[in-house]
């Protein structure tokens, strides 16, 4: 078979995601049966308690039916706790499905799409499997968007900027000041998709708001999402806020039942569990600090994150580092599929388990602690 006569161009040409490596993917390759991952930014302390409790009665009692297509109770609840309305809000099957509806409603062929050089890849993978352009600007020094860059880079075919905001997988911030730029320089006919996939970690005083932005710029679309903060990554639910009329084209093009009923019933609960969200920002807080003093120990370079994990800048070929560490049995994120050979992710996770962490990382480097 020539798959080259049957798929479609754009498709082969993708360059294949690379997730964080499983647990279970290790246990076979090497035979290890303590095995900690830090790579895919999960929450350590596992689910929110009441997200668990409504979603195991829920399995007893209505697995057997097929779950509302728009998650109307979830929108519901999430307009009153942000103060807009029901129908400025899509829920789909994690923020990736989020991110593939924008491409499917959104994106012609030869459109254009800008976003920084480092950031996440699902911008750059949705524009090329809807045969749009992607356009990647340089990041300034520390890892930080240029949105002077960006600005400059958009042209009559331009029609999405992606901001991740804090970015993955730097952990840095578009400041106030610096989102100002884009969403009042951006013609309205782009549109200006900001991920706040981890909104939730951001403490600089410096970091926007972006909800009270949505009332004047009618381009604005705010993603987030279930799967940090409230420990959902299995379940997968993600959601967009926007205009109705941008709503409206990304329910156009959404599957039947996106979200399972188990996803939403754990994902209206976690609303609730305040106490949980608490205590796992808390935990990413107290290890982001962690983490500075043993890096700082031990000579390494990072950026200060505004997130639950730490990107590190080794220095040097990171491959090897990570397989030296996978021995070990700790799993992190090697970055050179992203463009940054010499650079990981790690994910923070408690202090017993941060501490095995930095300690597989100074062996695997050589170095004491």
């Amino acid at each position: 078979m020539d798959i080259r006569k049957i798929a479609r161009r754009c498709v082969l040409e993708l360059s294949d995601y690379v997730p964080g490596k499983p647990i279970e993917e290790v246990r076979r390759e090497l035979g290890l049966t303590d095995i900690l991952k830090m790579a895919s930014n999960e929450n350590p302390l596992g689910t929110s308690p009441k997200a668990l409790e409504a979603m195991m009665q829920d399995l007893k009692e209505n697995t057997h039916y097929y779950p509302e297509g728009s998650a109307p109770m979830l929108t519901e609840r999430l307009a009153a706790l942000l103060g807009l309305r029901q129908e400025q809000f899509f829920v789909n099957n994690g923020e990736d499905g989020v991110i593939a509806a924008i491409g499917l409603g959104f994106i012609d062929p030869g459109d254009e799409v800008i976003t920084s050089q480092f950031t996440f890849p699902a911008y750059k993978n949705v524009t090329g499997r809807m045969d749009g352009k992607i356009i990647l600007t340089p990041m300034l020094p520390g890892y930080r968007f240029d949105v002077d860059a960006i600005l400059s880079a958009v042209t009559e075919r331009t029609k999405i900027v992606f901001l991740c905001n804090p970015n993955n997988p730097t952990g840095t911030i578009i400041s106030r000041d610096a989102f100002d730029r884009v969403i009042s320089r951006v013609p309205e006919h782009v549109l200006v998709v900001c991920d706040e996939a981890y909104y939730e970690f951001a403490e600089d005083p410096d970091y926007p708001q972006t909800i009270p932005y949505l009332e004047k710029f009618p381009n604005l679309m705010i993603l987030r999402t279930f799967s940090k903060a409230m420990g959902l990554a299995g379940v997968r639910v993600g959601y967009a806020i926007a205009h109705p009329e941008i709503i409206r084209v990304l329910n156009k093009v959404k599957d039947p039942f996106p979200v399972n009923r188990l996803a939403q019933v754990g994902a209206l609960a976690s609303l609730d569990d305040h106490e949980f969200i608490q205590r796992s920002v808390k935990a990413a807080r107290e290890g982001r600090q962690q983490f500075y003093r043993t890096l700082d120990a031990l000579g390494i370079s990072y950026c200060p994150s505004q997130t639950n994990f730490v990107f590190i800048d080794l220095g040097q070929p990171a491959q090897p580092v990570f397989e030296a560490m996978l021995r070990q049995g700790v799993i992190v994120r090697p970055l050179g599929p992203q463009g940054l050979p010499n650079a990981i992710r790690i994910t923070i996770g408690t202090r017993e388990q941060n501490e095995r962490a930095l300690q597989a990382l100074a062996i695997a480097l050589g170095k004491t602690l």
